[in-house]
C-alpha cells in the first residue's frame, strides 16, 4: 500500500514537472516573439550612420574596439549606441542592451542616483553599453561578426528564464491566494476584501486583505505569504508557500521558509505554522521533523490538482484554525 502511495505521488509530481516544462516553453516562445528581434535588426540595418556624429571619446567607445569592428565589416551603429538611435527609436535599446550582455536591471543600477533628466539618458545609456562592448571587443579574441546576435539570444534567454523563476516563486502564492479567496467567497465567509498599501524595505506595494465574518483577517504577503490574525490583531496562523519542484534546492527553500515561521513563533509561540511545498525530500521531511516549527505539511501539487485534498486543507484552515462555520 505504501508503496503504491509512493507510486502515485511521483507520477503526480511527473505530471506537474511536465505541465510546468510546457508552461514555461510556451513563456519562451511568447516573450521572443514579443520582443520583435527581427524588426529591430531590420530598423538598425536601415539607419543612415554617416548622417551621425561618432564622437568615439564622448560615446566612451576605444579606438582599438573601432579598428576590429572595422576590420570585420561591421557598421559602428550595428555594435555601438548613439544616443540619436535611442532617441529615433527607444525600443533600440534592448538590442543593443542584450548584446552587451547587460541586463534592464543592471542597467538601472549603474545609472541609478545619478539625477538624469530625460535629455541626458540617451547618452548616458550609450556610454555604459559601449564602454562594455568597447572592453569586450578588444579583450576578447574569439569576437567575430556573429558574436553579438549570439549574445544577444543567450542573454535573452537569461532574462525570460529570470520570468519563469519569478512566476515558478510568486505564481504559486498566487495560486493560492486565488483558491483560498474563492473558497471564502463561495462559502459566503467575506465580510470585506481590499489591497492595501504598505512601505516593504523602502518601495510601496499593495497586499490583499480578506476580512472575514468573524472578524479574522488573511492577509496576503511575504513572510509569511499568508498571515491570518484574530479579530484582535494576534497572528494564529502563518503559511509558507514554495512552488519550486527542483529537488536539489529544497532544504534552501525550507531554510527560507523556516525564517519566516520563526518570526510568526517569536510573535505568537501558539500560532499555527503551515508548509505547503512542491517538493519535498527524505532530508527536508527529517528537518522539518527534528526542528519543530513547522506544525502541518502539506503537498502544494496535492492541494492545486485534487479536490479532496484541497477540501481537507480548507476544512483544517477555515473550520479548525480560523474557526469560522460555514
Amino acid at each position: 500500500m505504501a508503496r503504491k502511495s509512493e507510486s502515485l505521488k511521483d507520477e503526480i509530481l511527473i505530471q506537474a514537472l511536465e505541465k510546468a516544462h510546457t508552461s514555461r516553453a510556451k513563456l519562451f516562445y511568447q516573450k521572443v516573439h514579443s520582443k520583435n528581434i527581427d524588426k529591430l535588426q531590420t530598423n538598425l540595418k536601415a539607419i543612415d550612420s554617416s548622417s551621425l556624429n561618432w564622437d568615439y571619446e564622448d560615446l566612451n567607445i576605444s579606438e582599438e574596439a573601432i579598428d576590429k569592428i572595422t576590420a570585420l565589416k561591421l557598421s559602428t551603429h550595428e555594435i555601438f549606441c548613439h544616443p540619436d538611435i535611442l532617441i529615433s527609436d527607444p525600443d533600440l535599446i534592448d538590442y543593443y542592451r542584450n548584446i552587451a550582455a547587460l541586463s534592464q536591471k543592471g542597467l538601472s543600477q549603474i545609472l541609478s542616483g545619478r539625477g538624469l533628466t530625460s535629455k541626458e539618458k540617451p547618452l548616458a545609456v550609450s556610454k555604459v553599453i559601449n564602454g562594455i562592448l568597447s572592453q569586450v571587443i578588444v579583450s576578447e579574441k574569439s569576437f567575430s561578426e556573429q558574436s553579438p546576435d549570439k549574445v544577444l539570444f543567450a542573454e535573452l534567454g537569461s532574462e525570460i528564464q529570470g520570468t519563469w523563476v519569478n512566476i515558478i516563486g510568486s505564481g504559486a502564492a498566487k495560486q493560492v491566494e486565488e483558491l483560498i479567496v474563492d473558497f471564502a467567497r463561495q462559502k459566503k465567509l467575506i465580510k470585506s476584501l481590499q489591497k492595501v498599501s504598505i512601505d516593504a524595505g523602502g518601495t510601496k506595494r499593495k497586499q490583499r486583505v480578506v476580512k472575514l465574518i468573524n472578524n479574522w483577517e488573511i492577509v496576503f504577503a511575504s513572510e509569511p505569504d499568508v498571515a491570518i490574525r484574530d479579530a484582535k490583531g494576534s497572528l494564529q496562523v502563518a503559511i509558507e508557500i514554495k512552488g519550486s519542484m527542483d529537488k536539489a534546492g529544497a532544504q534552501t527553500r525550507y531554510g527560507e521558509a523556516k525564517k519566516s515561521f520563526g518570526k510568526a513563533l517569536s510573535e505568537n509561540p501558539r500560532c499555527e505554522t503551515i508548509y505547503l511545498a512542491s517538493c519535498f525530500t527524505q532530508a527536508v521531511l527529517d528537518q522539518i521533523k527534528q526542528d519543530g516549527q513547522v506544525r502541518k505539511v502539506y503537498n502544494l501539487i496535492d492541494i492545486l490538482q485534487n479536490e479532496v485534498k484541497k477540501n481537507d486543507f480548507f476544512e483544517e484552515l477555515f473550520r479548525y484554525q480560523i474557526r469560522v462555520n460555514y
